[in-house]
């Protein structure tokens, strides 16, 4: 058992270390981070003397809450890490550590007993799940469909092995010595899966840095020739956009990749891996609504449809819809709260 122990904690601590190099400065990695040192407290929880299992015990009670944070910043095009499920996944191990401080001080009540053991354990599974619908509802997001296969395949295997250890450590199915074992698989598929594609496999899109000349150039490409290559190509993409193509009604990527010169699998990487976006609809879209709100402050009484038309929508509907997820408010309140602020400032300014 020590030795089975010993061997899944020595394979978490090789994958910590390549992630805390590689991606350290990526708020996703270091979540994966945290999960690793979760998996870490449930393997020693087994092994440790009795006066340290509180420690283990409640950072393993992490895990479920990890994950569902991870699966929302790895594959969610805009995280909401601010939401009901985040109250479901705070909640799923504070209650469980507050019921560990009242066992030990005194008499648990039936009420109490409920809140911060047996509902917990509904919480876990609620964002365990929710965390897996992240994954199915985002799956093709992601452009790069080698890469996409990847991370579903690694994310796929850490959200089982919860479920099993989950499972086990909440109901009692079979015995836990063998959970070792499964996180030690778990460990060496994940290795495995981090290793076949450095590129962002699990951490999505590494933020890109801007080179002299002003465009996104991600780091990993190390080829001179190659970087010339991808800087060429997104001096393109941004003079055609600058031209206002991005507001052709019914824009496709083929479309685009046909009037920048370039095949549509260079353009889908160029969008995904240089300049930084999540998928198509998401690229053009930033640009189609950053344009919309400078029409909004800028002519505040223009109807908000024919800006919606002008900036390339077909609906006020889509318009909307687009708009408020990128700005969180709907065009018109945007529009209004814009407004307010001018004023607020020239009464400012007058004072």
């Amino acid at each position: 058992m020590v030795l089975l122990v010993g061997f899944s904690l020595g394979l978490l601590a090789i994958i910590f270390v390549i992630i805390a190099r590689d991606f350290g400065h990526i708020n996703v990695a270091r979540v994966f981070l945290a999960l690793l040192i979760a998996a870490a407290a449930f393997l020693l929880n087994e092994v440790v003397p009795l006066e340290w299992k509180w420690l283990t015990s409640s950072i393993m009670t992490m895990l479920p809450a990890l994950f569902w944070l991870l699966c929302q910043l790895a594959f969610s095009r805009r995280p909401e890490v601010v939401s009901i499920w985040a109250v479901f996944a705070l909640y799923s191990f504070i209650a469980p550590g507050v019921g560990r401080v009242l066992d030990a001080s005194s008499d648990v009540s039936s009420v109490l007993y409920l809140l911060t053991r047996q509902f917990p354990v509904y919480a876990e599974y609620i964002v365990i799940s929710q965390g897996i619908w992240v994954i199915i509802v985002n799956w093709s997001d992601d452009l790069i469909s080698t890469r996409r296969r990847l991370r579903g395949a690694l994310m796929g295997v850490v959200g089982v092995a919860l479920l099993l250890v989950t499972g086990t450590l909440n109901f009692g199915y079979g015995s836990t010595h063998w959970l070792s074992a499964l996180v030690a698989i778990a460990g060496l598929i994940v290795a495995s899966l981090l290793l076949k594609g450095r590129e962002g496999v699990l951490l999505g899109i590494v933020p890109p840095l801007t080179s002299a000349a002003g465009l996104n150039v991600k780091p990993s490409i190390c080829h001179q020739d190659k970087m010339d290559a991808v800087e060429k190509s997104a001096k393109k993409l941004q003079e055609v956009m600058m031209k206002g193509f991005y507001r052709t009604e019914k824009l496709t990527l083929k479309m685009l990749a046909d009037e920048i010169d370039l095949p549509e699998y260079k353009t889908r990487a160029l969008i995904n891996q240089t300049l930084g976006y999540r998928n198509f609809n998401d690229y053009i879209n930033q640009l189609r609504i950053a344009e919309a709100g400078d029409h909004l402050i800028k002519n505040p009484n223009t109807p908000i449809l024919n800006i919606a038309l002008d900036v390339g929508y077909r609906t006020l509907s889509s318009f909307n819809r687009a708009f408020k997820e990128i700005h969180k408010q709907s065009p018109s309140e945007f529009r209004q709260s814009k407004v307010l602020m001018a004023a607020e400032d020239d009464q400012a300014v007058s004072v």
